[in-house]
């Protein structure tokens, strides 16, 4: 079991990738496949929170998806994935409030994408019986874990600075961690481009656009994700990038407050 788990896990882990490529473009088809994308790991809030949370909040410490320096993923990990969800509630609740509406419809694009979820795991319930609902929740935790562990690398320490009028400073190729290894760039969907994602976030994958600007990694997603997972080998590589890329001054980088 424990090989299935970790296989659809995988597979439905990067199918988040495919939502997140999905959920950030205008066509109303492509929005409701990428909540179709994330309905097997139940993480359908990501749609909201990424897109209208992550991407206005990136590299600050009031972003649960971006790594403080000297955070472990696994310190990292409870906090964005409770944030994450805490945060989708709120944007979504308070798009309604605004309008005077209750939130508690199905045009809200939490609810609406967890419904995805409970309908597929019914049906996959009335399919094979009960006993595969643990097999459902663990090879969700996977596939979600995956997605964090790569928001853990993408900026990891980076942090956008306050303006003298107290706002942060616009999002540059320096908040973002990037790498221009082929073959993770293209099963990923030219995800280790990231500073021009975010700099560009309906631009398609086929076109990202390597920064030199950016932070390199220095290996792809796949190497640095492992390292991730082992505390003491990412902070031996990655500590001393970090100061490098802030000459030092590690009162720049994103750290607890």
């Amino acid at each position: 079991m424990a090989g299935l788990v970790s296989t659809l896990g995988i597979v439905n882990g990067i199918a988040i990738n495919t939502a997140h490529e999905l959920g950030h473009k205008r066509e109303k088809v492509e929005r409701w496949l990428s909540k179709i994308a994330l309905a097997p790991t139940g993480y359908g809030h990501f749609y909201v929170e990424h897109n209208r949370g992550h991407h206005v909040r990136v590299a600050t410490p009031e972003d649960p998806a971006s790594a403080r320096f000297g955070e472990s993923f696994w310190m990292f990990w409870p906090r964005t994935v409770l944030g994450g969800l805490r945060s989708a509630w709120r944007l979504e609740s308070g798009r309604f409030r605004i309008r005077s509406r209750s939130p508690w419809t199905w045009r809200n694009d939490v609810l609406n994408a967890w419904a995805m979820t409970v309908v597929l795991a019914a049906g996959l319930i009335l399919g094979f019986g009960v006993r595969v609902v643990p097999f459902l929740v663990l090879q969700a935790i996977v596939g979600f874990s995956l997605l964090e562990v790569v928001n853990y690398l993408e900026h990891y320490g980076l942090c956008r600075q306050r303006t003298a009028g107290g706002r942060y400073e616009k999002v540059d190729p320096w908040h973002s961690w990037n790498s221009d290894r082929v073959v993770t760039n293209v099963f990923l969907f030219q995800l280790q481009r990231h500073s021009d994602h975010h700099a560009n976030p309906v631009r398609r994958y086929q076109t990202l656009r390597s920064c030199d600007a950016a932070p390199q990694l220095p290996a792809g997603y796949a190497t640095m994700i492992v390292a991730a997972l082992v505390p003491p080998l990412w902070r031996r590589i990655m500590d001393p990038k970090v100061a490098a890329h802030y000459g030092g001054d590690l009162s720049l980088a994103n750290r607890r407050r």
